[in-house]
């Protein structure tokens, strides 16, 4: 009986994926953007579901990108690379009458997540409400530095996700979604992390460009998102098109970092294993069936269920990493998972290379170990 309802479970799975990939692949057909500069990325990322059509086929190049709609966008970006890492926690500073504003707090719930691994630690920094806080400053006409008062009742209105985002607020955008990696190659402690990102906010570092005193441009120069030169034209409203070559540009650097974190030895790729369990994890416990294949071989997922109970990977999780015996191409993740008093078990997930996958590995085998 068992297996038979995991056979009908995966046989679902399969038919879900493959009508999946089917309607995104149709999804890049607009009508006007034929000759545009920024055709290429556009049709790129509606063929991955980034970019979402419409009945008419209408892109709007020229036209702005709305704050809303560039978070849901960007959300789309991360979770094509690396999926959602974590379950999504309503935020009262969003104003519910905002339609995608679940794709916001998806990107929220994502960012924090990816800096508590980087990390290793659950502090009271968290990208996200701080990335929303200072988009509440940029909408209030204030600058986008820290007030000497903080209001506590802040919130972003539907009215307000629904204006066009500047350069200045896209570079604050991505300044707090690359802060991972901003973290990363500060050098700092994991205790000092808060601080560091607050003289970003007092404006404590200096600006590369010369139009602008805040260093939130400055801050994301090194990943080559914009390409400004000495002048950032902070005040200028990005157009749709704009912003699509600016994301076509963090996903192919996303997809180049998962690669050589596998490829590093130790720390780096210790982190990007617990990111690609997490995510593998919540997508068999959700049942999302769109997204399991990219994560599971068909007999991994078999295996995962007949699991006595879904391994849930959360900050707790010990997890080791060690190469197969037969083949050094292949990785088997050890995860050490505790269930309150009553002790923990384990479960042993071997990585196969696999193309096609963006994680450039899929588990291919699951044991679990009483």
């Amino acid at each position: 009986m068992i297996k038979r309802m995991v056979a009908s479970f995966l046989m679902a799975v399969l038919l879900v994926h493959s009508m999946f990939m089917g309607s995104a692949h149709a999804a890049n057909a607009f009508t006007d953007i034929s000759g545009h500069w920024a055709q290429k990325s556009i049709n790129e990322l509606a063929g991955l579901g980034i970019v979402k059509g419409n009945a008419k086929k209408l892109f709007y190049p020229d036209s702005p990108i709305s704050r809303g709609e560039a978070l849901a966008m960007l959300n789309r970006v991360f979770e094509n690379v690396y999926g959602a890492v974590a379950k999504p926690v309503r935020k009262e500073n969003i104003d519910y009458r905002y339609q995608p504003r679940w794709e916001i707090e998806q990107l929220l719930t994502n960012m924090n997540t990816m800096l508590q691994i980087e990390t290793g630690i659950t502090g009271d920094y968290d990208p996200g409400d701080r990335m929303l806080y200072y988009l509440h400053l940029a909408d209030s006409g204030q600058l986008i530095k820290k007030p000497e008062k903080q209001n506590t009742d802040w919130w972003l209105s539907n009215s307000a996700l629904h204006r066009p985002l500047s350069r200045e607020e896209a570079s604050v955008i991505f300044f707090h979604m690359l802060t991972p990696q901003i973290y990363r190659t500060a050098n700092i402690k994991p205790q000092d992390a808060a601080s560091y990102f607050t003289s970003y906010y007092e404006w404590k570092q200096e600006s590369y460009y010369q139009d602008t005193y805040s260093p939130y441009a400055t801050a994301i120069r090194e990943f080559n998102l914009f390409s400004s030169q000495t002048t950032f034209d902070p005040d200028k409203k990005m157009t749709r098109a704009e912003y699509a070559v600016v994301l076509k540009r963090l996903l192919d650097y996303y997809k180049t970092q998962v690669g050589l974190q596998f490829q590093a030895k130790g720390v780096l790729q210790q982190k990007i294993s617990t990111v690609l369990l997490r995510a593998a994890n919540l997508a068999f416990e959700t049942k999302n069936q769109a997204t399991l294949l990219k994560y599971y071989t068909p007999a991994a997922l078999t295996s995962m269920g007949k699991l006595s109970k879904v391994p849930l990977h959360t900050a707790l999780t010990s997890l080791t990493i060690k190469p197969d015996e037969a083949d050094a191409n292949k990785l088997w993740l050890i995860a050490q998972y505790n269930v309150g008093l009553n002790g923990g078990y384990q479960v042993e997930y071997r990585l196969d290379p696999d193309p096609t996958s963006t994680y450039g590995r899929k588990i291919a085998a699951v044991v679990e170990k009483k």
